[in-house]
């Protein structure tokens, strides 16, 4: 119980500690988290229609119904982004977060689950010059922040091969925004403007997973739309004093989200998934107003999963070892310049157990978006997930 409550403790200051990333995250809530395990992320993204005993959802808690015992999980991920315009690249790490789930009953499979996890970023900073009247200035915009959300909710199966979720989710989080004028001619006094905008609000995430069909398994996830609670401060300084403005009030939508999918079980050693997933920001109230920047996000993605070693005589320790490899496209919801732009991503994968039932997994995605003629010109972006899900037999009962 000291161990789990110390992981509570670590994720509770640190799932919202996102860094990194492009001039675009200043729009909307920032660049969105994929909210997969690195499993998924090995798979192409796929969330909602593999089911596991210890690879938990964070989009389907149907799924839940699987564990068989109490599970903990956390991960971790790293992000190298190089833009070809100005020969710039960043580095970012970012905490992606942590899951319990319990299991309360056999009959109806009835789990608990509680998550905390990031949902958005919002970190970059970046510079432009000008000239005004003949005097040159240089341009900062400099952001941080995102959002999080705290989740707790129920799996069962009320029917044969039917599987249930719903989850109730608190949304928090602030988003930091600074704009800086500095002149070359000191005569002029430079100017700055930060302006925090804290976020807070409740949502729903439905889940169901279908299995009826041999071999074959159906997922299905629904975000209602919901609306947060959004204040924010203003302070202006210049070269004769500050002013606060406090107060302000607002709203941010958190538009519907579908995310459906389906798993087939070719062989004993290998698994096909493929996910299709939408969410239309175009009339989207961030704070007091549309933004002409935000609009519809979708992602395709597939992958292939295969356990080379399971029931073979000989490779006992090495059953549960998997690769994998995916791949998945999407448009973000931000189109900087009404430009959509799409990503392209490949992944691969393993996982491999550490002992007992725990078991750790690893992803590499390489991907690219833009093009040349973009305002940004084109991204490279490489990134690596790491995992680890920790089973512990507290509460099954003693069969002697």
């Amino acid at each position: 119980m000291k161990r789990f409550l110390l992981i509570l403790f670590l994720s509770l200051s640190v799932a919202s500690a996102q860094n990194g990333g492009t001039i675009e995250s200043r729009y909307g809530i920032g660049e969105h988290d994929l909210m997969a395990t690195a499993r998924q992320h090995a798979l192409g993204g796929v969330t909602t229609p593999i089911p596991s005993a210890s690879d938990l959802s964070m989009t389907n808690p149907a799924s839940w119904s699987h564990v068989e015992e109490l599970r903990l999980q956390g991960g971790f991920a790293l992000e190298h982004i190089s833009l070809s315009r100005g020969d710039v690249s960043m580095t970012n790490s970012a905490i992606k977060g942590f899951q319990f789930v319990l299991p309360l009953e056999d009959t109806w499979r009835l789990r608990l689950g509680t998550s905390l996890l990031p949902v958005s970023r919002s970190s970059y900073k970046t510079t432009v010059d000008g000239e005004i009247e003949g005097e040159r200035y240089t341009g900062t915009y400099e952001g941080s922040g995102g959002l999080s959300l705290f989740s707790v909710g129920f799996a069962l199966e009320p029917l044969p091969h039917v599987k249930v979720g719903a989850a109730y989710q608190y949304y928090f989080g602030t988003i930091d925004q600074d704009w800086e004028l500095a002149f070359e001619n000191t005569s002029y006094f430079p100017a700055l403007q930060t302006r925090a905008t804290r976020h807070s609000g409740s949502g729903l995430l439905l889940g169901l997973l279908y299995d009826g069909i041999r071999n074959v398994t159906f997922g299905l996830s629904i975000q209602p739309s919901t609306q947060l609670n959004a204040g924010r401060n203003l302070l202006l300084q210049y070269s004769t004093e500050d002013s606060i403005l406090t107060g302000a009030s607002g709203v941010q939508d958190i538009p519907f989200l579908l995310r459906l999918g389906a798993a087939w079980q070719l062989t004993e050693k290998i698994l096909v998934a493929a996910e299709y997933s939408s969410q239309d920001w175009t009339d989207a109230i961030v704070f007091d107003r549309k933004q002409k920047q935000l609009g519809m996000m979708y992602k395709i993605g597939a992958g292939v999963e295969w356990y080379p070693y399971k029931d073979e005589l000989g490779y006992r320790n090495l059953g549960r070892t998997a690769f994998r490899l995916g791949f998945y496209t999407q448009q973000p919801y931000l189109a900087v310049n009404d430009e959509p732009t799409t990503e392209y991503f490949i992944t691969a994968g393993i996982g491999f157990p550490i002992f007992a039932s725990n078991v750790g997994d690893i992803a590499l995605e390489y991907g690219w978006r833009g093009t040349e003629s973009d305002l940004l010109g084109k991204q490279t972006i490489f990134r690596a997930v790491f995992s680890i899900s920790v089973g512990e037999s507290w509460f099954i009962r003693s069969t002697d």
